[in-house]
């Protein structure tokens, strides 16, 4: 339907570790992100009303325990009003589920797409 959001198109995460992990605890962690970023996805009104679309890239900086203690933007949509919107959905997750031993960060990328 012409009009309509997507979802969120989640890309592959890429995690940042100081020791190799099995694939299905990444993979597993990796599908518990995709959710909650899911779960707290909004598609800022001013950027459709704009058409505004791309790809936000943030690199979340993530504690043993979850906590998530910081965030940047690893790469632009082109849009600040998206860019804005993709900070905002991890300061509202707050705290991401204990990521597997090792782990220090991830690469986590957002598209936004309008049909």
């Amino acid at each position: 339907m012409s009009g309509w959001k997507n979802i969120i198109a989640l890309g592959a995460l890429v995690a940042m570790q100081t020791i190799a992990q099995p694939a299905s605890a990444q993979s597993t962690w990796s599908q518990q992100i995709a959710k909650l970023v899911q779960a707290n996805f909004s598609y800022p009104r001013s950027a459709e009303l704009r058409r505004e679309q791309g790809r936000t890239v943030l690199h979340v900086a993530i504690a043993s325990d979850g906590r998530i203690s910081g965030s940047e933007v690893k790469q632009s949509s082109g849009s600040p009003i998206l860019d804005r919107e993709a900070m905002r959905i991890v300061d509202r997750i707050g705290r991401f589920p204990s990521p597997p031993k090792g782990m220090t960060g991830v690469d986590l990328p957002i598209t936004w797409r309008l049909d």
